[in-house]
């Protein structure tokens, strides 16, 4: 357990670990400490699993991703993959669904990375607006259906672009009009949904 979360929680890398416990007096090989990450994760993945499930069975999932930079051996470099990010929280109105977050890596960041994750998800998916989520709901063979609502701050940073560049009034008035609505929903967070509404 110390291994796993010193790598995955910590980011110290394993041939680190071995010199740390060296340091201390105990000789561990990389391939033993290994052998223990594979071992955890073959332990961990029925949870994981059960995560994923229980966050993808929800009606509101929020889904992002950020790029993971990996070892490629035999470039001498790092590759880019990706790693999306799957979560529910409803607590900002007292929502039934308990909060959770699952992570799940993929080689790329394109649609069919996305189709494959959530093939059998139905419901609200909250997202930015990049175009793979897009296309997941024009590509959805399955009579699952999928609705996208869109980050309000990343259309904010729109606004701001074209302000910074341009010092345009209207612009200017769409930001003053967005922190109005953030001003109102840091008043509400944590009310009923019916409150909320009607705010």
């Amino acid at each position: 357990a110390h291994v796993v979360v010193a790598k995955f929680a910590w980011h110290l890398p394993l041939y680190r670990q071995a010199q740390m416990f060296a340091g201390q007096g105990v000789a561990l090989d990389r391939a033993t400490l290994m052998f223990w990450v594979r071992r955890a994760a073959w332990w961990l993945k029925p949870l994981y699993d059960r995560l994923l499930l229980y966050i993808r069975s929800q009606e509101r999932v929020y889904c992002d991703e950020t790029p993971l930079p990996r070892l490629d051996p035999g470039r001498g470099r790092t590759k880019v993959c990706q790693l999306w990010a799957q979560a529910v929280d409803d607590r900002p109105w007292q929502g039934p669904a308990m909060p959770a977050v699952g992570y799940v890596f993929a080689e790329g960041r394109d649609t069919a990375a996305l189709q494959e994750q959530m093939a059998a998800f139905a419901g609200i998916l909250q997202v930015d607006g990049y175009a793979a989520y897009k296309a997941l709901v024009r590509r959805r063979r399955s009579g699952a259906k999928v609705r996208l609502v869109f980050c309000l701050s990343h259309a904010r940073r729109k606004f701001v672009a074209v302000f910074k560049t341009t010092k345009s009034e209207v612009a200017r008035d769409v930001i003053a009009r967005i922190g109005a609505v953030y001003a109102i929903e840091e008043r509400i967070r944590g009310t009923a949904a019916e409150t909320r509404r009607r705010v």
